[in-house]
């Protein structure tokens, strides 16, 4: 997609204006079936969302994370999240930082639902090896990093953040009733 795009560019097609484009997504890593897991580690690493970087129980609202991190580098050709390991912490820890700063503080029904979660996490809910942290919001990277308008960046960080809800239960689904908002970008109409 990314080369497609890049074709695009360099013929003086101003990608900000087109009215459509199609998409079509495949391999999308390590895949299982809902009912039968094969693994505890799924999805590219740069796509892998919380539940799966923490271990925890996952399903299907994992892969919309992941889909939430694709939309942003199929629009920016940079990745969401860039995880390192450092000399005191693993790659897991450092790209659940990453979402950290990204996003805020995990709550703590979360952080608590987390089977080995003192692996990762003191008593106050913080992580226990990474830091400190430098919070940027979805809304302000876009602008400030890719700029963005402030109505585009907006609209686009709701996209992705109805798509990246710490609370798995409550991101958006493949089932949610979309709407087309004023970039011709899908959002979800949640209650």
């Amino acid at each position: 997609m990314l080369i497609c795009l890049t074709i695009l560019e360099t013929e003086g097609v101003n990608l900000y204006k087109l009215k459509y484009i199609s998409v079509k997504i495949s391999d999308l890593g390590s895949s299982c079936w809902v009912y039968k897991h094969f693994s505890e580690e799924i999805q590219t690493r740069q796509y892998r969302y919380l539940e799966v970087l923490l271990r925890s129980e996952y399903g299907p609202p994992a892969d919309l994370g992941g889909v939430a991190c694709m939309a942003l580098e199929l629009l920016t050709g940079d990745s969401l999240f860039h995880p390192k390991a450092g000399e005191f912490m693993s790659l897991e820890e450092d790209h659940i930082g990453q979402i950290v700063e990204l996003l805020g503080r995990i709550p703590p029904d979360v952080v608590q639902s987390v089977k080995h979660s003192a692996q990762y996490f003191d008593r106050r809910g913080d992580l226990r090896r990474v830091g400190p942290l430098r919070p940027w919001r979805l809304y302000d990277l876009l602008v400030e990093k890719y700029n963005f308008l402030l109505e585009e960046a907006s609209e686009f960080s709701n996209f992705l953040l109805c798509m990246l809800d710490y609370h798995s239960e409550r991101r958006a689904t493949a089932r949610h009733q979309w709407s087309p908002n004023s970039w011709g970008l899908l959002s979800p109409c949640l209650p």
